[in-house]
């Protein structure tokens, strides 16, 4: 091994920063030869450092030069890798040992998640799992900051994707998938939905217990996980008074503990603190007790109530004196995500209304960029369940009966019709009654008041967008997009396509307001849910996915990343050809907008020359008769964008193609619809 030569696995890390001084100074003589090799040694060795304690300052400082000598590098994928995973442990770090710098250890993780994007984007083999666990880092720096439903965004993502990559042959990713769903139900219990919570830990659980019995055996990460959920669930189960129903999951976590400390004892360090933190300690005969029984304590009603495990009594020590931030039935989060990739080598979208969303005169130049904002609580709570009790102890009336869901359907009938007359305005009364009527409705009713209650929204933040109320728009289609997320797992034929329909418009409602960064991961969503249902039914949804795919497209291009916004861009219009050749007249609107922002995308990335083509081609399309070519809805923003091209052509030496154009795009105005949509 020479000087320069990163030492393999099981190397001490003053043998690794050995080699990493004498990268530094080979690489300031010839950056191009050493650079890469520098990366991955300051990325070993930062990863290494931090798993030491005591040494997490060390760790960022490392790991903030490994990031910084990636950037320094070509966009090749192996250095983009580099790059998302030196950002990705930077956040973790950040996250552990720095309370004062939560807001920097978020926006690393957030800067990660783009990275892992950008490489989803082009098909990396091995960036989707990637991208899963910087969204859960994500979600963590996130939360840690009070942005709770956009951390519960990211982690019910994560949770997604991790699904889609359990191999169902072998079991491959289930460990995974089960630490993702453990992240989410610490973060619904962080938000009070303690029974959404418990079913989320649970089926980590479960996972776990199945991956237990699979061939190959565990290792001490997958035990850990294993028994920091069973830990998690017991502890929940003591907050809510379930004290019976603890005891086992307490076992459980107290045997794997064992077992844990008999293969590898200096890993049970990490799990006496996270029990600590919590209140509780592993006793000296192997059992896990509340800290106020051992220290005899007189036992309260709002602390924990039990002991559980082998024992009853054991002997107090100092390093397990409880958190005094931690509160009775606080979820637990699970540890550090593993350090354990080496080198960034090839890493691992899932991708799951405004019907025709289309690029405008803004593509013309460059929107700005804001920072992300906390999202919006919905304003009710619908859980399933009797109904609460009234003031004076009388149960409180019962379900609504069918005539309250007829009146909620007749007001939002109502008000759709007046939205697509081209009067949004006094569409917006009749819905503000629907959604009085539907969040009393959906107070004990279950599924269908739930999905009544979420409808509603979606329908008002529509009305209230087309009628220039974009805030409140943005507030009632994240509500409804909460309320069909929390119920997708109770009957997901039909909540998948209303959420993806609400997702799609969520990325529409937030870039309105021009917040474009936060757009991306509701369009993506609504692009992931319309492709899992066009694959079971292409028939009823091939057009679905054309669509959100073309607003996806528009999504990227808004946050300049212009790649892939052509990617999205070409594989709607693809499909729209396909829809077309079906059936002409019912798709040539859709096919004569994908057509105009597939030329858009082109001259956003300087492709002079390719810009013409699809523009004549919208341009004939647009010229047949009125009864077959009508654009949409967005004729307005169809209009700007072919004047846009119109433009751009005559400067770029296309003047017969940029007068066409021009021609169309002032025929599209005289039809446009009068102002109020």
């Amino acid at each position: 091994m020479t000087e320069y030569e990163v030492p393999g696995p099981g190397a001490s890390p003053d043998e690794i920063e050995r080699v990493v001084v004498s990268l530094r100074r080979a690489a300031g003589t010839d950056p191009g030869r050493y650079l890469p090799e520098l990366g991955h040694g300051l990325l070993r060795l930062g990863s290494l450092i931090a798993t030491e304690p005591g040494r997490m300052d060390e760790a960022v400082e490392v790991l903030e030069e490994a990031a910084a000598v990636y950037r320094r590098l070509p966009e090749e994928h192996l250095h983009l890798a580099g790059l998302g995973i030196a950002l990705q442990r930077k956040a973790l770090a950040l996250g552990f040992g720095f309370g004062e710098r939560h807001e920097e250890a978020r926006e690393t993780a957030r800067e990660a998640v783009e990275v892992w994007r950008r490489l989803v984007a082009r098909g990396v083999e091995g960036s989707r799992a990637e991208l899963a666990g910087a969204l859960l880092v994500l979600g963590g720096r996130l939360a840690d900051t009070g942005h709770h439903h956009e951390a519960l965004d990211r982690i019910t993502e994560a949770v997604e994707i991790r699904r889609l990559l359990v191999d169902r042959t072998d079991g491959t990713g289930r460990t995974e998938l089960a630490s993702a769903l453990q992240e989410l139900g610490v973060k619904l219990g962080e938000m009070g939905r303690q029974g959404e919570a418990l079913v989320h830990l649970r089926l980590a659980l479960s996972v776990y217990r199945e991956a237990a019995g699979a061939a190959g055996g565990r290792t001490v990460g997958d035990l850990g996980g294993h028994a920091v959920a069973a830990f998690a669930v017991g502890r929940m189960l003591m907050g809510l008074g379930r004290t019976a129903e603890a005891r086992p999951y307490f076992a459980e976590a107290a045997a794997l503990h064992a077992d844990i400390g008999a293969r590898e004892p200096a890993a049970v360090a990490f799990f006496d603190h996270v029990f600590a933190r919590h209140g509780y300690r592993v006793t000296y005969k192997g059992g896990i007790l509340a800290w106020e029984k051992i220290r005899g304590a007189p036992e309260t009603t709002s602390g924990p109530e039990t002991a559980t495990g082998p024992d009853t009594m054991g002997h107090p020590d100092a390093s397990a004196r409880p958190d005094p931030a931690a509160r009775p039935g606080a979820p637990v989060r699970p540890g550090a995500a593993g350090w354990a990739s080496e080198r960034p080598g090839t890493p691992d979208q899932d991708d799951t209304a405004d019907r025709a969303d289309t690029a405008s005169a803004a593509q013309a130049g460059p929107t700005a960029r804001t920072g992300p904002t906390p999202r919006t609580a919905p304003a009710a709570s619908v859980e399933d369940g009797p109904a609460p009790a009234g003031p004076t102890g009388r149960a409180a009336p019962g379900p609504p009966g069918p005539a309250a869901f007829e009146r909620i359907d007749h007001l939002n009938a109502h008000g759709l019709a007046l939205a697509h007359s081209g009067r949004p305005e006094l569409a917006v009364e009749p819905l503000t009654e629907a959604l009085a009527l539907a969040r009393a409705a959906a107070v004990g009713s279950g599924l269908a008041g739930s999905l009544s209650l979420a409808r509603t929204l979606h329908n008002l933040g529509l009305a209230q967008a087309w009628s220039g109320r974009r805030a409140e728009a943005l507030e009632a289609v994240d509500e409804a997009v909460h309320l069909y997320r929390r119920r997708l797992g109770a009957a997901p034929g039909t909540v998948r396509p209303l959420l993806a329909d609400s997702a799609d418009s969520l990325g529409s409602r937030l870039a309105g307001l021009g917040r474009h960064r936060d757009a991306l991961a509701p369009a993506t969503e609504a692009v992931a849910l319309f492709r899992q249902l066009a694959h079971a039914d292409p028939d009823a949804y091939r057009g679905e996915l054309a669509r959100v795919l073309n607003n996806l497209s528009i999504r990227l291009c808004d946050a300049d990343r212009h790649i892939e916004a052509l990617a999205a861009t070409e594989e709607s219009l693809e499909l729209h050809r396909d829809l077309h050749r079906d059936d002409p007249e019912a798709y040539l609107p859709g096919l004569a907008h994908a057509l105009t922002n597939l030329a858009l995308r082109r001259a956003r990335l300087g492709r002079h020359e390719a810009v013409a083509a699809p523009t004549a081609e919208a341009v004939r399309l647009l010229r047949q008769p009125p009864a077959r070519s009508r654009p949409g809805n967005d004729v307005t923003g169809l209009a700007e964008s072919l004047a846009w091209l119109g433009w751009y052509l005559r400067r770029n030496g296309h003047p017969d193609a940029a007068r066409d154009a021009e021609r169309t795009a002032r025929r599209l105005r005289r039809r446009a619809p009068k102002p109020g949509r």
